[in-house]
């Protein structure tokens, strides 16, 4: 039975006839009939026809419906994507191009397939895919698909930075900074107020201060005013001036005299140590007890209690000897002081952070119970170097998004991290040179200051002498 024949034979069965079977030499002959042959072949060509308008009208209906997604990008980030027509079923894809990258920071490769480049804003980028398959006719009129690309927001760019009133009462500005020669070194310093008070137009608590004195000395200090404090931002800056106010009026060169001897005693021999702090104590707790004291005397002016003023305070007093360099040491709250070596191997952390009696508190010079308590003495220290360091002073918010922990301030690797961070590792593109005594490096530093870290969004203070 010949395929005329079979689809003859199976057309009758469907239509309920079945003489055929009865007249098989007459069915053959009408099967033989060129006429029903070419009826035969024409029903088939059209059944071929339909068959396959049908598969090309269900596989375009297929692909329109096809979840083609990308992978989400990041605002600012580099992207990168292969646009694999396997991978999300389209083997049967013969031409195709894909558009609509125009001012989106990313570009398409039709020859490598690659999606590229740096999302310049979030949203979604809409795209156009234009394609034509393999049981398409040569000259069919291209096919096309929307794609989306979703680019998810920069976090930075959702803080809004409204600049605090310049003629409000204790006014401070929001960011500052200055690179200085100090003791023949230099000091670089910078101040930016934190994202959580630039998105309400709060005013910046950090403050810091330093100064050169007759005798020798120098002194710099950092104060982190508290948050949930009213007026600590004039606790910071009161903290840190009345220190160098006092030490400028105490430490003189004639009333340094015996602290000087013990120095130079103690650059030679380890076991005065104790000695010298005995002669350095008075004068450093006179200028922290001096903090307190005119922070509560300007509270009482004011009719605000002292605690609308709180504020930490780490200073630290430097000078030069023969023998090499001594450095005296106060703080309370949470602003570390540390002395890094040149070659980032040695790190000795000048105090104590303290967290307070409950969790996620703190200390504040504020809080004349301090000045009673046992370990009041453990808040001084002194440290002798014959080669200079590097002396870091910083307020939280630098400490808690780059060593996390207080046990990291003494590892040498965290601050090799840290300064390899400051020198071009990081996201910010900035790259902050210790060589160099120019008066950029301030501004380098300021910008650097705008580090993203999750969670993270205090008032940065960092001062550096090297």
């Amino acid at each position: 039975m010949d395929e005329t024949e079979k689809y003859l034979y199976a057309l009758l069965q469907q239509q309920g006839i079945t003489s055929h079977e009865r007249f098989r030499e007459l069915f053959r002959d009408f099967v033989s009939e060129e006429e029903n042959s070419n009826y035969v072949k024409s029903i088939k060509l059209l059944q071929e026809k339909m068959t396959k308008n049908w598969q090309v009208i269900a596989r375009r209906e297929e692909i329109r419906t096809l979840q083609v997604a990308f992978p989400n990008g990041n605002q600012g980030k580099a992207y990168k994507s292969v646009f694999d027509i396997n991978a999300y079923g389209l083997a049967d894809l013969i031409r195709y191009n894909l558009i609509g990258f125009e001012g989106s920071g990313l570009r398409y490769d039709p020859e490598t397939k690659i999606i590229e480049g740096i999302p310049e804003n979030s949203g979604d980028i809409i795209l156009d895919l234009s394609y034509n398959f393999d049981m398409e006719p040569d000259d069919a009129e291209p096919n096309h698909k929307k794609i989306i690309i979703i680019i998810n927001p920069d976090p930075k760019s959702l803080w809004k930075d409204i600049p605090s009133d310049a003629d409000g009462q204790f006014s401070v500005p929001d960011k500052v900074s200055e690179t200085v020669s100090f003791l023949g070194k230099t000091l670089v310093v910078a101040s930016n107020r934190g994202r959580s008070h630039a998105i309400k137009g709060s005013y910046r608590d950090d403050s810091y201060a330093y100064a050169e004195l007759p005798s020798g000395w120098g002194v710099i200090a950092v104060s982190d005013g508290a948050g949930s404090a009213k007026y600590s931002r004039k606790g910071a800056e009161i903290a840190c001036t009345s220190v160098i106010n006092n030490l400028r009026e105490h430490l003189t060169e004639e009333n340094t005299k015996l602290l000087d001897e013990a120095i130079a005693v103690y650059a030679g021999n380890t076991s005065v140590a104790g000695r010298l702090q005995d002669i350095a104590y008075p004068y450093l707790s006179a200028a922290a007890k001096y903090a307190y004291n005119l922070i509560e005397a300007f509270a009482t002016d004011l009719n605000a209690p002292v605690g609308d003023f709180h504020a930490t305070l780490s200073f630290i007093l430097v000078k030069k000897y023969q023998s090499g360099y001594a450095f005296l040491s106060f703080g309370v709250g949470d602003c570390p002081i540390v002395l890094v070596s040149k070659d980032l191997n040695v790190v000795k952390p000048l105090n104590k952070l303290d967290a307070g009696d409950f969790g996620g508190g703190t200390r504040f010079i504020t809080m004349p119970e301090i000045f009673k308590k046992d370990d009041y003495d453990s808040r001084f220290n002194f440290e002798f170097t014959v080669d200079f360091p590097y002396v870091i002073l910083m307020t939280d918010g630098i400490y808690d998004p780059k060593f996390e922990v207080e046990a990291n301030l003494a590892k040498a690797e965290k601050w090799q991290q840290f300064f390899e961070d400051l020198r071009g590792n990081n996201n910010e593109d900035v790259t902050i040179s210790f060589d160099a005594r120019t008066s950029s490096i301030d501004a380098a530093l300021l910008k650097w200051m705008d580090f993203w870290s999750p969670g993270n969004h205090d008032d940065r203070t960092l001062a550096i002498l090297f």
